[in-house]
């Protein structure tokens, strides 16, 4: 703006004289086209966004599932002071409760369910490679629906301890929480 004021002043100092005049005007007309360009570009660009999805709030919400599987005793933790230690009981009774029957359930405990959203989840117990952790020759924990190639998805992956019999004797795993509409 200031720069704008500078030309003028000059265009005004040399309206008698017509030496230097088509510098001036080639300057004066690209820095007018320049922010008129950038007023265009921030005017569409925000005229636009109330019309895109907002995947943003999909993070949160897995974020707060995730935390409520692992640093809950009713969830997966093993009792409220040792968060992100798990054990085979607690995935056992998570793996029931993501079954078809208890699906609609879990996500209302998870505060998945609001009266005008219904989002859907995903929970599985993996390896650092991502191959599902086994139990025998089915994994361990792998439960709810699953999310197409083209949903947006909000994802967090937490880092756990599943317990076995000794604290030495544990296997550290991610647990991926996936949450979408």
């Amino acid at each position: 703006m200031f720069i704008l004021i500078i030309l003028i002043m000059r265009i005004r100092k040399y309206q008698m004289n017509d030496t230097g005049q088509i510098s001036l005007d080639y300057i004066v007309g690209v820095s007018t086209f320049i922010i008129s360009f950038f007023f265009l570009y921030s005017t569409l660009n925000s005229l636009f966004l109330p019309f895109q999805f907002n995947s943003n709030e999909l993070q949160p919400m897995a974020e707060r599932a995730s935390v409520l599987l692992v640093e809950s005793a009713d969830w997966l933790a093993i009792d409220s002071s040792s968060p992100n230690i798990i054990d085979n009981i607690t995935v056992n009774r998570v793996n029931n409760s993501v079954s078809p029957g208890e699906y609609d359930e879990t996500l209302s405990r998870l505060g998945l369910t609001t009266t005008t959203l219904n989002y859907n989840l995903n929970v599985s117990l993996r390896y650092f490679n991502n191959t599902p952790y086994p139990n025998a020759s089915t994994p361990l924990l792998i439960g709810g629906k699953v999310p197409d190639d083209t949903t947006k998805v909000g994802q967090v992956i937490r880092y756990v301890y599943l317990k076995k019999d000794t604290e030495l004797n544990s296997t550290r795993l991610m647990l991926s929480v996936k949450v979408w509409l």
